[in-house]
């Protein structure tokens, strides 16, 4: 299982990239899906699974516990207490 780096602040984020072919996503591009598998982690307890396809038709899947997803998500509204206030 891949593990999960939380990065609150992304501003400068992943300097090492800045010398590498990347792939950016834009709004045009084939929505990102989430999967959640019951049973994904060997402890038993739920995995998602994150589909990303690529221009050239190649799809990328990263895989990480439902715990990790939701603790990131926790840690994202304990940051921004007011995201849902519209």
């Amino acid at each position: 299982m891949i593990p999960l780096t939380i990065i609150l602040d992304g501003k400068g984020a992943w300097p090492d990239l800045r010398d590498k072919k990347t792939i950016q996503l834009s709004n045009s591009s084939t929505p990102m899906q989430l999967a959640v598998l019951e049973r994904g982690m060997a402890s038993g307890r739920p995995s998602v699974a994150f589909r990303l396809d690529l221009p050239d038709g190649e799809s990328v899947v990263a895989e990480t516990s439902a715990r990790l997803l939701c603790t990131a998500a926790r840690a994202i509204m304990a940051r921004y207490p007011d995201l849902f206030e519209d």
